[in-house]
């Protein structure tokens, strides 16, 4: 939904004007933009994306050998992946978020609202210096870029030269009042789904071979347990919450 939004509101340029009506489809004033070569909403601007960025603290960089398959921080790196492992070390965090993480060499864009540590080399972790660009507008901006592909190669400096439009400030804030919720209940969702997988993983083996034994008066839900576990094995994770949506509702 929150990217529906972003494109009726910042590609369409359709967002509420002062009556609620939609903005361009109401013949309201547009300008032509010469970079972008096609019009935009009067006193918005584009500037390249470099000119938003804010700086960020150097932290170390964790190598595979180092991740853990279960702890305290996920650990975030460039790969398709969301989280591809963990670690329990406070010292190399990044705590200012929300962030976004784009990937040098694959040109992921991954949002993270929560304390993480940075995998291997190639993360490149964007900050927003604009009012009114908040890191949830930049990272739908960024996720609806056209990176240039030269092949394996470092993308960062043709993102870096890329246009951002920069929204009416009061624009802004209405939408980051819109999205920010829908955000919010995603990250949440991440970490229900990781809990509920990781206790999948150690209920399944258990009640396969009889090492749990099941109450007597829940004896006759034992085999529809393990059918519905058995199941959700075969879902990835992304897909999970919404299984157990489709199951239990």
């Amino acid at each position: 939904m929150a990217k529906q939004l972003y494109d009726y509101w910042f590609i369409q340029f359709d967002f509420p004007d002062e009556n609620g009506r939609p903005y361009k489809s109401s013949s309201k004033a547009m300008v032509y933009n010469e970079r972008l070569r096609r019009e935009i909403p009067q006193g918005w601007s584009v500037v390249p994306i470099s000119e938003i960025l804010d700086k960020y603290p150097a932290t170390k960089r964790y190598e595979t050998k180092e991740y853990l398959s279960h702890g305290k921080y996920p650990i975030i790196d460039q790969g398709d992946s969301f989280i591809v492992g963990f670690t329990n070390e406070i010292d190399h965090l990044l705590t200012r978020h929300p962030a976004v993480l784009f990937g040098d060499h694959s040109t992921n864009v991954k949002f993270l609202d929560f304390d993480f540590a940075r995998g291997a080399d190639g993360t490149q972790i964007l900050y927003s210096s604009n009012k009114a660009v908040s890191q949830h507008y930049l990272y739908l901006a960024v996720s609806a870029l056209q990176i240039p592909n030269p092949g394996y190669s470092r993308h960062f400096k043709y993102l870096k030269e890329l246009p951002i439009i920069i929204p009416d400030l009061k624009i802004a804030n209405k939408f980051e009042n819109i999205v920010k919720p829908l955000f919010d209940e995603w990250t949440k969702n991440i970490f229900c789904n990781i809990e509920l997988t990781k206790q999948r993983n150690e209920l399944l083996p258990l009640l396969m071979n009889g090492q749990v034994s099941v109450n007597s008066d829940l004896s006759s839900y034992s085999n529809f347990i393990i059918r519905i576990a058995t199941k959700i094995c075969s879902y990835p994770n992304a897909s999970f919450g919404s299984y157990l949506r489709m199951v239990f509702l």
